[in-house]
């Protein structure tokens, strides 16, 4: 495990990821009164992360010489600005990405066809090592995650323009 002195090493960085998915409001998403549930949201933020990191050539669940990574979640934030219902397009956009120490933090905001706000919510996950007889611990993000973040926003964009990583 780390120890302090690791710990007050690791500076913040921030990334402009401009990472976006579209996805349909499906029937299975909706309510009785034919609204996106909330856990619609959370789940098209997530399944944006998940591209996000497929696209940094990442995982939720990752593998390096001392065992396995994971990233399980802290904290869940999510605003609704306006229902969506069924059959509805929605944007989902992971805008900026945080790294402090052990925590990344993802934030993400929502819109419709015209581009008006649907939803904002970020996600805030902890980078810990899963020992195979021991329960998981935090530990600092690893290097070559912290690198695979920052190429993907410098030298592979999506489909939008990504910008270069500010060091706070």
């Amino acid at each position: 495990m780390m120890d302090s002195v690791g710990w007050q090493k690791m500076s913040k960085r921030s990334w402009i990821a401009n990472h976006r998915r579209t996805d349909w409001i499906r029937w299975v998403d909706v309510d009785a009164n034919r609204f996106a549930h909330f856990d619609t949201y959370l789940r098209l933020m997530e399944e944006t992360e998940y591209s996000f990191l497929r696209h940094c050539g990442l995982s939720v669940v990752l593998h390096d010489e001392k065992g396995t990574i994971g990233f399980p979640r802290l904290s869940v934030r999510l605003s609704i600005e306006r229902p969506v219902g069924f059959d509805e397009r929605v944007e989902t956009r992971l805008g900026r990405v945080e790294v402090d120490g052990k925590q990344i933090t993802y934030h993400f905001e929502m819109v419709d066809d015209a581009g008006d706000p649907v939803a904002a919510g970020r996600f805030a996950v902890a980078c810990c090592r899963f020992p195979a007889q021991a329960p998981p611990y935090a530990i600092l993000t690893p290097e070559f995650v912290l690198q695979s973040l920052s190429d993907a926003c410098r030298h592979h964009p999506p489909a939008e323009t990504c910008k270069e990583p500010t060091h706070e």
